[in-house]
């Protein structure tokens, strides 16, 4: 990582100057090893730089078409905004990346809104779906996130907002609990964010469904994917089902192959491993 990036990814509240300074006492110490203008750990290897500056340009050559379909994506029933998310939103795509979308919704209309989404996603090509991975949804009513930890907060931190930037700044607002572990990371400017698109279709749906009707189709579709992900996974207890898969009608998420667990597990495995080779203990 850049000194830049380092800076505001550190979970210590400083100035720029207070960080660097104690950065190159790092360097001096060995903790630390540079090697141009990145900062690698020591068991770094520096051909790792090599696939980060490609997956750098790869995001750059996919950012374009991330807009493009964002922008259809915004353009169906019920959306009213959306951000960036996963590996392009820290600025890495590779052969294997995709487009992640976080999307929010009208209330009371979150799980009509996917339903609509991932039934265009089956009827996409398998070279276009990549480019429409519709994975966490929430509602504007209730955009305060449960998931104290350090994924969610990283995904909170590195959201880029696409559509609607003031439903961008009110999902920071009131999540301001990431801040805890990134206090140095400032909110992204409105650059290039569109407003929300109100094409007819979206407009005829959003009317179709706006009383009594709405209400009893969106709890019946929550009924049946909860229902039919439980059967689909029923080796999993409890607790990881609400973590990788969490619904309710304010909420959908889904993180297939137990993706968020892992991230977890290998952080805590990486804090353990240095803590040992330098005989310190984080706080």
């Amino acid at each position: 990582m850049t000194v830049d990036e380092l800076f505001e990814n550190s979970a210590v509240n400083s100035t720029k100057e207070e960080f660097v300074a104690e950065l190159e006492l790092l360097l001096e110490k060995k903790t630390l090893i540079r090697s141009g203008r990145f900062i690698l750990g020591l068991k770094a290897n520096t051909s790792a730089i090599a696939k980060r500056l490609n997956g750098n340009e790869g995001a750059e050559g996919i950012m374009e078409t991330a807009y493009r379909y964002s922008k259809k994506v915004a353009s169906f029933p019920f959306v009213e905004g959306i951000c960036l998310s996963g590996g392009l939103s820290k600025n890495y795509y590779d052969e294997k990346g995709d487009i992640d979308f976080f999307i929010i919704t009208k209330p009371g209309r979150l799980w009509i809104c996917r339903t609509l989404l991932i039934i265009k996603y089956k009827l996409l090509p398998k070279s276009k779906k990549k480019f429409w991975c519709v994975n966490y949804f929430i509602s504007s009513e209730s955009l305060s996130i449960p998931e104290n930890n350090v994924f969610t907060g990283t995904e909170l931190a590195y959201l880029i907002p696409t559509v609607n930037y003031n439903v961008y700044k009110n999902i920071l607002s009131k999540n301001k609990w990431y801040k805890t572990r990134f206090p140095n990371k400032e909110i992204l400017p409105d650059v290039n964010c569109i407003n929300t698109p109100k094409p007819v279709f979206k407009s005829i749906i959003e009317n179709l469904f706006s009383g009594k009707l709405g209400i009893w189709l969106d709890n019946k579709l929550l009924g049946f994917t909860l229902k039919h992900w439980r059967k689909k996974y029923p080796e999993m207890n409890h607790e990881d089902f609400e973590l990788q898969f969490r619904s309710r009608k304010d909420v959908c998420k889904r993180h297939t192959n137990g993706f968020q667990n892992r991230v977890l597990q290998k952080w805590t495995e990486k804090q353990n491993e240095y803590e040992q080779m330098l005989n310190i203990k984080f706080t």
